[in-house]
């Protein structure tokens, strides 16, 4: 499917120096002179690429996280043959597993964060500049605001996990592109309920993520959304996004806590490719 896809998204290969455009799931550019007919290619070239669906999980930690152990290779891996078209690593208050991912990469891979805040976490996309932890979520916002990151909130309502209420969430509204509908990790359907319930209530877009550790469960949880190839367009496109998946079973948390004591004592593997 993606193969003859990507003939039509990409029929004419110009030689001319002009903007340099990459289309998802290929590696060829092209440079193209940006005459009338040539612009009007590339927005049916967007409008076909807005029309395919992709399935995309936006929260997955590697060992960049002290409590995972996944290097970002295996986290591609998986999610490929789990059929995902995207993934998004929000490793814990740091970016490089991101960075190194995205390396290997490019086209598959967002880079995020899941920022610990004074008030609970921030779960942000297309992030660009490291936000250090235990900032007040202001400044926290407006540090990802700047650099034009789209805007989530990690499991606003689990109750074992750095909870939200709805005046401090409501508080923060406007300056929200979503919140997390489904997280996988979830011990209790209920939280994920709660989410969704405020979601609808505010007319709030929802993400959806895996919150993978291991690579069991990499795709566990994701969205479905319009294909997209800039933080705009995914901003653009939550909108119209449905949330998929399950919760993953109570002893991956496990793995979790074996994960931290190995991350003490330096038996944890490193972040390499």
């Amino acid at each position: 499917m993606w193969s003859s896809a990507l003939h039509l998204l990409a029929p004419f290969k110009f030689g001319i120096a002009g903007r340099r455009v990459r289309f998802a799931q290929t590696t060829w550019t092209y440079d193209i002179i940006q005459t009338p007919g040539n612009l009007r290619l590339m927005e049916e070239q967007k409008t076909l690429l807005a029309a395919m669906t992709f399935k995309v999980d936006l929260h997955i930690h590697t060992c960049a996280s002290k409590d995972s152990a996944v290097r970002p290779a295996d986290a591609i891996r998986a999610a490929k043959r789990r059929g995902l078209d995207r993934i998004c690593i929000t490793d814990h208050n740091r970016i490089d597993g991101a960075l190194v991912a995205k390396e290997i990469a490019p086209e598959f891979v967002i880079v995020g964060e899941e920022i610990l805040t004074t008030h609970g976490e921030i779960l942000a996309f297309f992030v660009s500049e490291w936000v250090p932890p235990f900032l007040s979520h202001l400044e926290t916002l407006d540090r990802l605001e700047t650099q034009g990151a789209v805007i989530s909130v990690s499991h606003p309502f689990d109750r074992h996990r750095h909870p939200w209420n709805d005046e401090m969430l409501e508080a923060i509204l406007s300056r929200l592109d979503a919140v997390e509908g489904l997280n996988a990790r979830s011990l209790h359907a209920h939280d994920n309920q709660l989410s969704q319930e405020f979601a609808a209530m505010h007319n709030l877009p929802m993400t959806a993520g895996s919150d993978a550790h291991t690579t069991v469960e990499i795709g566990a949880a994701y969205l479905e959304m319009p294909g997209f190839t800039s933080a705009e367009e995914f901003r653009a496109g939550l909108a119209g996004s449905t949330i998929h998946g399950r919760l993953s079973p109570a002893w991956v948390h496990c793995i979790t806590l074996v994960n931290k004591w190995r991350s003490k004592l330096g038996l944890k593997p490193r972040i390499g490719k």
